[in-house]
């Protein structure tokens, strides 16, 4: 009888410590920083290699990578006024293609502040309104980025999208064969472009059609 109530005892005291112990995971959800992230992937890549809790520890650690992501986002965000244009310009960029649009717009906004006549800030502006479907806004952001560089190829192309939602065709068309007939290598800065070539055809051949 003793030596089952010793076993019981032994049992609950295991418990009770299981229940007190805590994983990587665990310390970085409670104190989140770059090592307690590094520890808590490295564990989640250890769990993983057991059968049963691969899919388990791949769902954790998309979730860890969503938080870690969301805390650097917000510490750059909050030092973002100290860091140099072009890092700045960078981060936008970065968060423009993870659709936090609003973010974009508030770094390329300053940034034209502190650098009016840089191109490239007022043309991802346009591209972000453009995104958020607020079209006369990127105009406004677009005409911008055309007036501090007349070469700028992707401003141009840009602009035909905004003016062909508002239902400028003419206008569209315009500036889209402009775009067309400059240079990318002679500073059009065409490297930028995100929008595939056929859909820019299939832009120029809607316009075409519409105006004949």
């Amino acid at each position: 009888m003793k030596r089952c109530i010793l076993m019981i005892c032994l049992f609950l005291t295991a418990l009770a410590l299981c229940a007190e112990a805590t994983s990587p995971l665990d310390d970085y959800i409670d104190a989140p920083d770059a090592a307690s992230f590094e520890e808590a992937i490295s564990y989640l890549n250890e769990t993983a290699a057991v059968p049963a809790q691969e899919v388990l520890s791949r769902i954790q650690k998309l979730y860890v990578l969503n938080l870690e992501t969301e805390r650097v986002i917000d510490g750059l965000l909050a030092e973002a006024d100290s860091l140099p244009a072009g890092q700045r310009f960078s981060l936008g960029n970065v968060l423009m293609g993870m659709e936090k649009l609003d973010q974009a717009v508030a770094l390329y906004d300053a940034i034209n502040r502190d650098y009016p006549n840089w191109s490239c800030p007022w043309r991802h502006k346009g591209e972000a309104y453009y995104k958020m479907g607020e079209y006369e806004e990127a105009v406004a952001a677009l005409t911008q980025a055309i007036a501090t560089n007349r070469d700028h190829v992707d401003a141009y192309i840009w602009m035909a999208y905004a003016l062909n939602e508002l239902g400028q065709y003419a206008q569209a068309l315009e500036n889209l064969e402009h775009a067309l007939s400059l240079d990318p290598d002679d500073g059009g800065e065409h490297e930028d472009e995100a929008i595939p070539d056929e859909q820019v055809q299939a832009l120029l051949q809607e316009l075409r059609q519409r105006l004949q």
